[in-house]
């Protein structure tokens, strides 16, 4: 079914997001707010005519609820492709479709959304196209170069959705003369008319489009032909008076009913996106109703309804508008009373154009927002006031026959004369009674019902409506690195890098707490490799190190453990994104203690004892590479290497040190509640003054 024609957006605007293009969805089209009682039978008649073979009778109620629902463009695509067992969108609009496959996927996201009101009215239009094997191709309306989800938001009136598809398959499959629909005059209130048919093509479907400026959009282009019959009101007397002062006696004038055909070529209304503002949300368009050229006379149906054909004045012939059936007798010398007898053919011929203008629009959200470009020169009314001064009126005799007292006889060319001055007479009296005669037709024909039809497609005559659906946003990841040192004052430094392909993409150098990188445009679906390394200066292994990425809703979108790691870019969005990932590093805080002690309170020179030294870690974190120095005192030095041994894990150099040397420095790794014992056996110098 119809829904946006989207091309391929989007340069950025000035006032773009950074990380997002945007463009706006514009239809042309009626967006109707509600369906009174008296557009439901037309809605009928107008899918009577473009759907030939069909019998459609959906109640006002049905066609309201269609009216006054939205259907998700992204929901409906996808719904379309899960059904044909098709994931590509592109497939997906270039696969041949019944209109029974697009109305069950519409019924499908209905029933999704709960809304029960469009399910039945949907339902309501089954027994009229599922039977019709026609098959229409969406990428012929809808070509979607956008990610899909920029559609996300991007909802479409149901009706604009139903009426389009109906344009579109006309146009794929009415390839012939169309079949004509005799309406009820009397059920849609055309007074004065005894009968109408109707013809209706589309030669051109719509296209809604996605895009940025300059992409551009228009309603179909429609063609009708109606043949109407009405009673004909010609005042005839004056003619009768007219024709007996010519010197005839005994004139009777009789007239058959009126028959109007009347030709209606209405082009597309069409409009252009001029400006979009992602962020202001305000779009800017142009919109022109559609050219509408109006015919009364004989167009051959081959001619009219050949999508191909430039339609022209030059193309219409006269058509008979009423026939006359005149009778009068002449006295003539020499032959007697003649009684008379000849066929008046009243051929009418007119042609009208209008040519709506240009018109500028700029509106601003929330969307949906229809705008209406009416023409204050051109308009159903304006164009009959053109149609009938440009009409031109002709009489035509036919067969003159002539008798007396019954016997037939060569036509006298008294009689002849007398018929020319009749139909010079009747051509001008008939002239004068036309416009008035016509002018209550042509406004029900043509005012009441074409305009009114053609109202239901969005192209009233001189009038155009255009919808700004909404902005649709293209948006990647806005990515950056940043760095988090617990606690805050910390004084580490660290080098921060993020790469793909082997290519740094973007880093800062010899950063603390808060430096973080230059934010840049991701790639969606790119993988990223993001790392720290320690500055000149710091130590990694001072540090335990955890990472989190969060986005612009502070929603944690992937979290781990280390100094490096690989992220995968979001796929495209339809708001702005942004995604900071932080690498904190939490300082290795360990609560060590340290005791030294030989249990004695005496000392002999030229003695030896032993003492220890006692190293733990009472945590919550493990300290690595701790060095443990001790220096003897004067008098004091080694009597061996000293040894070390650890509980808890803990690890330590067994033995270190040598006879006679008097300091000590002993490497220790304690993780929470690891202990060292530290055994260093010493001995005394005999010499006083050592001490």
């Amino acid at each position: 079914m119809v829904l946006l024609l989207c091309v391929s957006l989007f340069g950025y605007s000035a006032s773009a997001q950074t990380g997002c293009t945007a463009g706006a969805c514009m239809s042309a089209g009626p967006r109707l707010v509600s369906v009174n009682s008296s557009q439901g039978p037309l809605l009928n008649l107008l899918f009577q005519t473009l759907l030939p073979g069909t019998s459609v009778n959906v109640s006002a109620l049905d066609w309201n609820a269609l009216a006054q629902s939205d259907v998700n463009l992204n929901a409906l695509i996808t719904q379309l492709g899960t059904n044909l067992g098709v994931s590509d969108t592109g497939q997906i609009l270039n696969t041949q479709v019944t209109l029974a496959q697009l109305r069950a996927a519409m019924v499908q996201v209905a029933q999704a959304d709960g809304d029960t009101a469009q399910v039945n009215a949907l339902n309501a239009l089954a027994p009229a196209i599922d039977g019709l094997t026609g098959r229409v191709r969406l990428g012929d309306l809808v070509q979607v170069n956008l990610p899909q989800g920029s559609l996300a938001d991007v909802k479409l009136d149901t009706l604009d959705l139903v009426t389009g598809a109906v344009q579109l398959y006309n146009f794929s499959n009415v390839v012939t003369t169309p079949q004509p629909v005799t309406v009820n005059t009397a059920a849609l209130g055309l007074t004065g008319l005894a009968s109408l048919q109707v013809w209706a093509q589309v030669v051109e479907p719509p296209t809604y489009v996605c895009g940025a400026s300059g992409a551009s959009f228009h309603t179909g282009a429609i063609r009708l032909k109606l043949n109407a019959e009405a009673v004909n009101n010609f005042n005839l007397a004056p003619l009768i008076a007219a024709i007996n002062a010519l010197g005839v006696t005994n004139t009777t004038l009789t007239a058959s009913v009126l028959k109007v055909q009347a030709y209606a070529d209405i082009a597309r209304a069409e409009g252009t996106l001029t400006a979009v503002d992602g962020v202001a949300n305000a779009v800017s368009f142009t919109g022109r109703p559609g050219l509408v050229n109006l015919y009364i006379g004989t167009i051959p149906d081959a001619t009219f309804f050949n999508r191909n054909q430039v339609i022209t004045n030059a193309l219409v012939t006269p058509t008979t508008l009423t026939s006359l059936n005149l009778q009068f007798q002449l006295n003539l010398l020499g032959i007697g009373l003649v009684t008379a007898q000849v066929p008046l053919a009243v051929n009418v011929r007119a042609a009208a154009t209008g040519s709506p203008g240009l018109q500028s629009f700029t509106v601003t959200g929330p969307f949906p927002q229809t705008r209406t470009a009416s023409s204050g020169t051109v308009s159903a009314g304006t164009l009959i006031t053109d149609l009938l001064a440009n009409l031109t009126l002709a009489v035509q005799a036919g067969t003159i026959s002539a008798s007396v007292l019954g016997v037939p006889i060569v036509v006298p060319s008294a009689v002849v004369t007398l018929v020319n001055s009749v139909v010079s007479t009747t051509t001008t009296l008939l002239g004068q009674q036309v416009g008035p005669l016509l002018t209550p037709i042509l406004n029900t024909l043509l005012g009441g019902l074409v305009d009114n039809v053609l109202s239901l497609l969005g192209i009233k005559i001189g009038q155009a409506v255009f919808t700004v659906e909404g902005i649709a946003r293209a948006c990647a990841a806005v990515l950056s690195l940043q760095k988090v040192l617990a606690p805050t004052t910390d004084a580490g430094r660290f080098n921060l890098s993020i790469s793909t392909g082997g290519s740094v993409v973007s880093s800062v150098n010899n950063v603390g707490n808060g430096g973080t990188t230059t934010p840049f445009v991701s790639t969606p679906g790119s993988s990223y490799s993001l790392a720290e390394v320690a500055s000149s200066g710091t130590t990694l292994a001072r540090y335990t190190s955890t990472w989190v990425c969060t986005d612009q809703d502070n929603n944690q979108v992937a979290t781990g453990t280390g100094n490096q790691f690989d992220y995968t870019a979001p796929a495209l969005a339809n708001k702005q994104t942004t995604v900071i990932c932080r690498i904190t590093n939490s300082a290795r805080l360990a609560n060590l203690s340290v005791t030294k002690s030989d249990a004695a309170t005496t000392y002999t020179p030229g003695g030896s004892s032993n003492y220890t030294i006692t190293v733990s870690n009472a945590g919550p974190a493990g300290i690595t590479a701790a060095t443990v120095n001790d220096t003897l005192p004067n008098g004091a030095t080694l009597s061996a290497p000293w040894t070390c041994a650890t509980t808890g894990g803990g690890t330590c150099a067994a033995s270190g040190g040598s006879a006679g040397t008097s300091t000590i420095a002993v490497s220790v790794d304690l993780p929470s509640g690891a202990q060292a014992v530290i055994n260093v056996p010493v001995s005394f110098s005999a010499d006083p003054a050592a001490y």
